[in-house]
């Protein structure tokens, strides 16, 4: 009797600490999506950021933006830079004209289950 009682009481103890790993384990993945969600439209914000910068003046209309030889245009939560995929599950892309040469660049996008969203500022200035 006190065998079996043992082996509940382990089989207690190992279940506990199965549940207690998933979760964890859950927890970390949630983390590491979302670093990867910010890096990526941390990536997007930059390299639109440097383009602009190159640049002496730029048009924003409609989640499409205009500057020089580039364009950089939001379709179906994708951002493309020159019909190339620069980022995904983007809810908004907007570029605003600051005083001066200055410029802000916002780029919110939300986690594979829609649940969260992130967002990115970035300034910077015209040549």
């Amino acid at each position: 009797m006190e065998f079996v009682f043992g082996i509940v009481i382990l089989s207690l103890i190992a279940i506990a600490l199965a549940k207690t790993t998933l979760t964890l384990q859950k927890q970390a993945l949630a983390k590491s999506t979302q670093t990867l969600l910010l890096m990526d439209i941390s990536n997007a914000a930059d390299i639109i950021k440097n383009h602009l910068q190159a640049e002496s003046g730029f048009h924003f209309l409609d989640s499409a933006l205009s500057a020089g030889a580039h364009s950089v245009l939001l379709r179906d939560s994708t951002l493309f830079l020159d019909g190339a995929l620069l980022a995904r599950n983007i809810s908004s892309f907007e570029v605003h004209s600051l005083s001066g040469k200055a410029f802000s660049i916002n780029i919110c996008a939300h986690n594979a289950t829609g649940s969260q969203t992130s967002c990115i500022n970035r300034v910077g200035w015209l040549k």
